[in-house]
């Protein structure tokens, strides 16, 4: 199947989730693909950069690669205002259309956004949380969860020599609000020497950054890591990175989660985090346990949640509308 990619954002952070998971629908061989765009667009084999005649441009790219499906991306919620370069071109173009949307509720929901989709003809819109079909869409909609670098993560992580801390990786303070739950749960570990960081650079005003294998990597050298569905309290990227990096899982209760496996994972309280301590210590203290547990996660997400099992899906959504 050909597929027009239509993407003009420059993907920084879990860029594996996002642009590297459209690369590897074609890597996968699932669709033979044709980026336009700017950004991260380069990521893919075969891509085109925008001029300033976009209608005559996307209609020679139409004509050149006559594509069976257009395919759109999005990784935060306000998607009319990341489309607004090409909205009104792709809104009259007669080819299946089909839209992945992360973040989408990130906002709450807003009616005019979600009319954008039947503005611009839109045949599907694959979600990555379920909690979007709690809202109207006058498309179809569909289910496409997140997934993971199935190779990057199993080249890079280790099973044995751990810190036996809690670690972090992402943004915390500078939205208080937003994070309240990590932000408890980090002071509460950090009083109890429990906690590990990625360095902190004043000279930007935030904790160091990473990515691929340095990210991976990061992870993996800790026994547990902490996470929480802070954007909108669902389910996010690391409830899938931490346990495929072999590592224990600690976050909060979100929708979703019922997913995994029973007690593979510790679930915190900001309103007990005695006894988030309590299980941090506790699985610290009893490694053949951690183990156990961390093994069974693991192998749910690489089973499971990988790139090319979620391309699969894909591929099976977008042939039942075609």
């Amino acid at each position: 199947m050909k597929i027009l990619y239509i993407d003009n954002k420059n993907y920084i952070h879990n860029a594996d989730l996002h642009i590297e998971f459209i690369s590897s629908l074609e890597s996968n061989g699932f669709f033979n693909i044709v980026g336009y765009g700017d950004g991260s667009i380069k990521n893919l084999k075969t891509y085109i950069r925008i001029n300033k005649n976009i209608p005559t441009q996307l209609q020679e790219i139409i004509n050149k690669y006559k594509p069976n499906a257009i395919l759109t991306y999005s990784s935060g919620s306000n998607i009319p205002e990341l489309y607004k370069w090409i909205s009104d071109e792709l809104s009259k173009v007669d080819i299946p259309k089909f839209h992945i949307a992360t973040d989408y509720l990130r906002d709450g929901f807003i009616d005019e956004r979600a009319k954008w989709f039947e503005y611009i003809g839109y045949s599907m819109v694959a979600f990555r949380h379920k909690t979007s079909f709690d809202y109207p869409l006058g498309v179809k909609k569909s289910l496409l969860p997140l997934s993971i670098d199935k190779n990057l993560y199993l080249s890079n992580i280790t099973k044995n020599i751990k810190k036996q801390k809690v670690g972090f990786i992402g943004t915390s303070s500078k939205f208080p609000d937003l994070y309240v739950n990590r932000i408890m749960a980090m002071n509460a570990l950090r009083k109890k020497n429990l906690l590990i960081e990625t360095k902190y650079l004043k000279e930007v005003n935030r904790s160091q950054m990473m990515f691929g294998e340095h990210y991976v990597k990061f992870l993996t050298n800790n026994l547990l890591n902490l996470t929480c569905g802070g954007t909108c309290n669902y389910f996010t990227a690391k409830h899938l990175q931490i346990p495929a990096a072999y590592s224990m899982l600690i976050c909060t209760d979100i929708a979703e989660l019922e997913y995994f496996p029973e007690d593979t994972y510790i679930k915190y309280n900001i309103n007990n985090l005695d006894k988030l301590i309590s299980d941090v210590l506790f699985h610290i203290e009893n490694p053949k346990i951690t183990e156990e547990k961390i093994n069974i996660l693991h192998n749910f997400v690489i089973n499971n949640h990988s790139n090319y099992k979620r391309g699969l899906e894909l591929v099976k959504i977008m042939k039942d509308v075609l």
